[in-house]
């Protein structure tokens, strides 16, 4: 296997001219352990600096795409203003994991399970795809098709996500079968202030579902729609019926914190 490690982007489109495969990060070893083939050659993303760091430029949030879950588990700018995405961090993996685990490879790994995923839906996150000739900007929703399936035409690259500068409140929430190291059974986001609030659940369907507008409804009213819309699975992880239950008995627990 071939290994590149590039310093910035123009040395990274020189390497994929060169038609190489390009991967990395934490799925690589299991997808070989469960008997997929390893590409020939893949390339280090880590010292690319266009894809680091996380700060509020102008009305964004900027989060490069190598930026660590780690990293965004202590962000104090995280921690105070968009406190679903560093919550989702927190029961994400393992420390080793966390440490070299991306947000956009979690992005790009489209499961409807991810954990950065729903906050990132309720706070309407854009991603910049990047080529050698220029950018893009797409809505995260329009980016995941399913699992597994992204809007990444070749020679693209995820080179950040972008947030609305928010003065809303959220939560995440996650449930797993275990207390670390277990991937969500169910999890949602709920994002809110005075005339705001939505909310973003995961691993019922085969894309995160994204429920806005909901300002002036009931719990009921809310659940019973959200309840409505989702297609949960059976998997090894729980049943249709308990991640319905689940997720209703949890959205009503949260949202009463909420709703007078």
């Amino acid at each position: 296997m071939q290994y590149y490690r590039p310093n910035s982007l123009e040395e990274y489109f020189n390497v994929i001219d060169s038609q190489t495969l390009y991967a990395g990060g934490t799925d690589l070893i299991p997808r070989y352990e469960r008997g997929e083939i390893l590409p020939q050659s893949i390339i280090d993303l880590k010292r690319l600096p266009e894809l680091q760091g996380i700060q509020e430029i102008q009305n964004s949030l900027e989060i490069g795409a190598a930026v660590t879950i780690e990293e965004i588990k202590n962000s104090e700018l995280l921690t105070s203003k968009y406190q679903a995405l560093q919550e989702s961090s927190i029961d994400f993996g393992s420390v080793q994991i966390r440490n070299r685990a991306t947000i956009g490879g979690n992005i790009c790994n489209a499961s409807p399970a991810g954990d950065t995923l729903s906050p990132l839906y309720a706070f309407d996150a854009k991603l910049l795809l990047t080529n050698k000739n220029g950018h893009r900007l797409i809505n995260i929703e329009d980016f995941i098709f399913g699992p597994g399936k992204i809007n990444l035409e070749e020679g693209e690259l995820l080179q950040k996500i972008l947030i609305p500068k928010t003065k809303t409140k959220s939560v995440f929430y996650k449930l797993g079968l275990r207390e670390a190291m277990a991937i969500s059974v169910i999890n949602f986001a709920i994002v809110h202030d005075k005339n705001e609030l939505t909310i973003a659940v995961g691993a019922v369907a085969p894309t995160v579902l994204k429920f806005s507008g909901l300002t002036g409804l009931t719990i009921e009213d809310i659940i019973s729609g959200i309840d409505q819309t989702i297609s949960p699975i059976d998997d090894i992880r729980g049943t249709a019926d308990y991640r319905r239950k689940v997720l209703r008995n949890m959205l009503a627990y949260e949202l009463s914190k909420i709703i007078d």
